[in-house]
């Protein structure tokens, strides 16, 4: 096994997921800080401006097939997104959707994927607000890659997520 380089099984979820977060990551974005958002390992951040506290989240969508039964990648990254900003208690209030197309990827397939994320948005009354398209070479992107980011209001005096039950 190689130490110098990503594995596949280092974007899992368990323990090497975690390792490589806490030595690449939050050495240099959070190097000594116990405290912050970032530490939480959290899929939101509570993020305070004038008074106003604000849930902010980003997720990337890598799956295969890009449709599935009962969803695609497409709702699966809005409901995903909205879900991560719900957790802290926020009313979502809006997010972005970010393509990453792979050349040949079929149109047919891409309107589905994006009449559902549609769908999914106005079902949950969140508006996809901005984004970006890119599209790498064939080979590059299993297809499609989506990226979404949200934010959402926090009402006053409410707290949720795992750190402030340990609080």
């Amino acid at each position: 096994m190689a130490d110098d380089v990503i594995l596949l099984a280092d974007g899992g979820g368990g323990e090497r997921t975690m390792s490589l977060v806490r030595r690449e990551i939050l050495s240099r974005f959070a190097p000594g800080d116990s405290s912050g958002e970032l530490v939480r390992l959290a899929d939101a951040a509570r993020v305070e401006a004038d008074g106003v506290a604000l849930a902010f989240t980003t997720d990337s969508y890598v799956v295969r097939p890009l449709e599935f039964p009962g969803g695609d990648i497409g709702r699966l990254a809005v409901s995903g997104t909205v879900n991560d900003l719900s957790c802290l208690g926020a009313r979502p209030l809006a997010i972005s959707l970010a393509l990453i197309l792979e050349e040949g990827l079929s149109l047919a397939v891409l309107a589905r994927v994006l009449d559902s994320a549609a769908a999914t948005a106005r079902s949950v009354g969140v508006p996809v607000v901005c984004g970006d398209t890119k599209v790498v070479e064939r080979g590059s992107a299993d297809q499609m890659f989506l990226n979404t980011s949200g934010i959402g209001l926090i009402p006053k005096g409410r707290r949720l997520g795992a750190a402030w039950r340990r609080r």
